[in-house]
């Protein structure tokens, strides 16, 4: 049930969105599990760098892991396998976290799908289409807020007054503040070119 449930969910996606530029083609099952492993896998490494972190340098530290390291981190893994990995949102902290046209559409409808409760960890979006007359496989999975997020993502109640001057600095045109666990922060966005 859960699974018919799930896919029920990516036809929806996938089918309300449309190609941006031109026709998809099918998505195979061992390309939508490609996708879902290297999605996982990247998460997984990606906090366990900032807990590690964390852990050892305090909460500041989080926010030098996530300017930094977490660019660095995401340019090698994505290097590794061959894909272009993002970290996607509208309300983004780092420039290079902005949206493109099509990752801005899959973000309305995981928006859309979040206000009305229908938004879930199993959630995610994934098609075949071509851009430029090359043709890519294109992924999304919606990333939550976790209760450790709100250190440099919260309110004021959350966050200490260090990381906030830290973050205004480092980030003078935030938009990433004010979030509660299970909001809704983003999405993975995970391109392959086929051939």
């Amino acid at each position: 049930m859960k699974r018919i449930l799930a896919y029920t969910v990516l036809a929806a996606i996938t089918g309300l969105i449309g190609c941006t530029e031109n026709k998809s083609t099918a998505v195979s099952e061992s390309q939508l599990k490609e996708m879902r492993n290297t999605s996982m896998e990247f998460m997984k490494e990606l906090k366990g760098i900032l807990i590690e972190k964390i852990q050892q340098e305090g909460i500041l530290s989080a926010v030098a892991v996530c300017s930094d390291t977490a660019q660095l981190l995401t340019n090698e893994f994505g290097l590794l396998r061959g894909v272009f990995v993002k970290r996607v949102s509208f309300n983004n902290r780092n420039l290079n976290n902005f949206p493109d046209d099509y990752e801005k559409g899959i973000l309305n409808k995981f928006t859309m799908m979040h206000k009305k409760n229908n938004l879930t960890e199993a959630s995610e979006s994934i098609e075949i289409m071509f851009e430029d007359e090359t043709k890519y496989l294109r992924y999304m999975k919606p990333i939550f807020i976790q209760a450790e997020c709100l250190n440099c993502h919260g309110g004021e109640a959350e966050m200490q007054q260090q990381t906030r001057e830290l973050i205004a600095e480092k980030y003078p045109n935030d938009k990433a503040i004010d979030y509660k666990s299970g909001d809704l922060r983003g999405a993975i966005s995970i391109k392959k070119a086929l051939e």
